[in-house]
């Protein structure tokens, strides 16, 4: 990776749902809409593949945003990473089943490469990437317990809930 400093947050959680099943949501971008809240639009990406671009509408504090994002990384039913062509940031999942439910490690960042982006990390980035991934872990916890699917919880859990330790979802 090129560029200076990085300023990311990587957070892991459990979610009640196969491997399959999460990966269906993670593993193609097209499906992001349904579940990550920021995400509005997915255009342009026929196949799911390593290289292929795609453009992404985003929810902005001032309205919506679109950017070209790239796959820099895939591997099937295990991880994918995506980059903002337009901003170097970066968003990486890396899933790993976990006695039928699944194990997800996410992290994003950006590399900071002018002095104005380092303060902008000193000062603000950290808190926006880790609300950030605290959305795509809530969003993707309930997306898998709204599929309506009989495996998408244990028996006796509650599908969606927050359990100790893992983020809770800040108001807007």
């Amino acid at each position: 990776m090129s560029g200076g400093p990085m300023s990311s947050w990587r957070q892991q959680a459990l979610v009640h749902a196969p491997l399959e099943k999460v990966w269906e949501l993670v593993g193609d971008p097209n499906r992001y809409p349904e579940w990550a809240s920021h995400i509005v639009e997915v255009t342009g990406m026929p196949r799911i593949a390593r290289d292929v671009t795609f453009r992404q509408v985003t929810r902005t504090a001032n309205g919506t945003s679109a950017a070209t994002f790239k796959i820099e990384e895939l591997e099937d039913l295990r991880s994918i990473k995506m980059r903002c062509l337009d901003t170097n940031t970066y968003t990486r999942f890396v899933l790993t089943d976990a006695r039928g439910e699944t194990f997800v490690d996410v992290e994003t960042g950006t590399a900071s490469a002018t002095l104005r982006d380092r303060a902008l990390d000193a000062m603000k980035r950290k808190l926006f990437f880790r609300r950030l991934v605290n959305g795509l872990l809530d969003g993707l916890r309930e997306a898998v317990a709204h599929r309506g699917d009989s495996d998408a919880s244990p028996p006796g859990s509650t599908a969606g809930a927050s359990s100790p330790g893992s983020p809770r979802k800040h108001a807007e």
